[in-house]
């Protein structure tokens, strides 16, 4: 099998001129802003007498900024009138909406009853960062009742109140392109019956906020986080007044970003499937404000939409969900299927995503979905994880083999495991990962090495990939062939650990539902799904069920089991395996009597 031939990624490992790249990345946005930063950290008033930028940051790390210096900005009005309402495509539910106006405030998993929940003590950083997202406004604005609309207006009082305090949360890049698109496709909602008080210091904050993530902008180190601060610049530009010189300016560098970063089948360079779900739900409204505001957008916003689309169908496997790969949590299924309305491509899914690495493999109602891509650039890694020549399967809509993924919440305390190979359905040597991360510093989370080269090759429904991610530190090269049958029924696998002699383990994680039974010769398992239907593992080596943790789970994280093939490589180094649908017997019904015939 080394010497296979087909698609070939390469995935340069990190030497140190790669890890200095990603420190500078991080550092200083990719190397574009040295001498701003050297020049905010010196004075911010040296930055002030050059347009403004202390405001920004001032009022980024959450202080006061005086009537002065909201002056400094010339030439644009701090009052801007609203001119469109963006539409908000992200699914609304109605008792959120009443929970919200009773003042019960429901994040991440945590609970806080409060008239100003700004004022509470938050439970957990995921609760803060929702809750100052105001993501949430979309349930008031479908509700479109009075009451609605005045819970919606006193929490934004609420926060406008707070900005004195120290909420460094809610001014984070990101939570603060969350809350800017909140409050525009909130607008009419909260500007409906309200008076002209609220008025003004609404449409004053919108106008900070939207300088502020100007000011951070150039600050953020490439990846998803630089397309959401520009869709929200970009929507800034086409729904305020006086903000030409912004869109224009915005609109031309996310097309920029999104011919960097959506590679050329569609997927994200991070190679993060979920980047393309809630992107998607982004630039779909952008869509229908460029015609309103008689603009003409870049080409790539356009046509970013129709690459994804088909791309969002390959990873969505047949229970609805999207494959857990490179930091996918749990799926939103409103969400998906929201993106999907608007698909144009009429429900195309490829087999193949060469760019992004990964292939799918489809027959019946069986649906496999391999990762065999090499590590995305080391400057996008930070939340790829090691998970090379991993698989999920589903049958109808009951998922069987899965990774672990990464939870909603406490995402930090779980980044470490969920990153692991370990973590992922494929061949564990040595019980260590087959990529290694920066464990501290400012480029901490980046792929420090990995596999260099991934050798692909793909015929009908048989995939044979190869990668050496283990090869320098181990000496050995791990191989894994999977076919599938054309009736779905069947899939076959052959794992093998070439080289030194190293010890192994083939893991196959299983969703929470699947009942996992063994069976007296200890080589094959009986997996029973909640629908009714069976499936068998069988290996040509030992296999045990041992624990194991679903985290992409919308519940939150559930304990589940896998399924473990050990060996050695020096003595067994190869090993087949086969998971195979059982046939139902036949549901014997006996002949009947029959009937006796009435007297005419």
């Amino acid at each position: 099998m080394s010497s296979m031939r087909g698609r070939r990624h390469d995935g340069p490992a990190m030497t140190g001129r790669a890890i200095r790249r990603v420190w500078l990345a991080k550092w200083v946005g990719g190397g574009r802003v040295l001498v701003a930063k050297t020049l905010a950290w010196m004075s911010e008033w040296v930055i002030a007498g050059r347009l403004a930028a202390v405001g920004y940051y001032r009022r980024a790390r959450g202080w006061p900024v005086g009537a002065g210096m909201m002056r400094i900005w010339r030439g644009r009005s701090q009052t801007p009138r609203l001119l469109l309402v963006p539409q908000e495509l992200r699914t609304a539910d109605p008792v959120r909406a009443d929970e919200i106006i009773a003042g019960l405030h429901v994040f991440a998993g945590r609970t806080v009853q409060a008239v100003d929940p700004f004022a509470a003590t938050p439970p957990s950083e995921e609760w803060q960062e929702a809750l100052s997202g105001f993501g949430w406004l979309r349930h008031l604005r479908a509700a479109a009742t009075p009451e609605a609309g005045a819970a919606a207006r006193q929490l934004v009082e609420a926060w406008l109140a707070a900005q004195g305090r120290d909420h460094s949360v809610g001014w984070q890049p990101q939570i603060t392109a969350e809350r800017l698109r909140a409050w525009l496709a909130a607008s009419g909602l909260l500007l409906a019956g309200a008076d002209e008080m609220f008025y003004r210091r609404f449409a004053r904050s919108l106008w900070w906020q939207v300088r502020v993530l100007d000011a951070q902008f150039a600050s953020l180190a490439p990846g998803a986080d630089r397309l959401a601060v520009l869709v929200a610049l970009v929507m800034a530009g086409l729904c305020l007044e006086g903000e030409e010189r912004l869109l224009k300016w915005a609109s031309q560098r996310l097309g920029e970003e999104l011919d960097r970063q959506i590679l050329p089948d569609g997927g994200h360079v991070s190679r993060d499937p979920g980047v393309l779900v809630g992107l998607v739900l982004d630039l779909l409204p952008l869509r229908q404000l460029f015609p309103a505001r008689n603009v003409t957008p870049p080409a790539a916003i356009l046509t970013a939409v129709d690459r994804m689309m088909p791309m969002i169908r390959f990873f969505r496997l047949g229970d609805g969900t999207i494959a857990r790969f490179n930091g996918m949590g749990p799926t939103g299924i409103d969400l998906v299927t929201t993106a999907l309305v608007y698909d144009e491509s009429r429900g195309t899914v490829p087999g193949s995503a060469p760019h992004s690495g990964f292939e799918r493999l489809e027959a019946g109602t069986t649906v496999v979905i391999t990762d065999v891509g090499a590590p995305p650039p080391a400057s996008y890694s930070t939340g790829a994880h090691a998970g090379t020549l991993s698989f999920e399967l589903s049958t109808g809509r009951q998922l069987v083999v899965m990774n672990c993924g990464v939870p909603t919440v406490h995402r930090a305390s779980w980044r470490k495991e969920a990153r692991k190979t370990a973590a992922h359905s494929t061949a564990t040597v040595a019980d260590r990962s087959s990529a290694r991360f920066v464990r501290r510093g400012p480029a901490e989370g980046a792929m420090l090495s990995g596999p260099h080269v991934v050798e692909v090759d793909r015929r009908d429904l048989t995939v044979t990939a190869t990668h050496d991610g283990y090869r320098r530190r181990l000496g050995v090269q791990v191989a894994r062939v999977m076919t599938l049958a054309e009736d779905g029924e069947r899939l076959d696998g052959e794992d093998a650990i070439e080289g030194a002699d190293q010890p192994y383990a083939l893991r196959f994680h299983l969703h929470p539902t699947v009942q996992p039974v063994p069976t007296e010769q200890g080589r094959s398992v009986l997996l029973l799904l909640p629908t009714g239907e069976a499936w068998v593992f069988a290996a040509d080596a030992g296999v045990t069920i041992e624990e194991s943790i679903a985290l992409a789970m919308p519940e939150g994280p559930r304990r589940t089991s896998q399924l473990v093939v050990e060996g050695r490589s020096g003595t067994t180094p190869s090993v087949r395996w086969t998971l195979r649908r059982l046939e139902r017997p036949a549901t014997h019904v006996p002949d009947s009597e029959p009937e006796p015939q009435l007297p005419l």
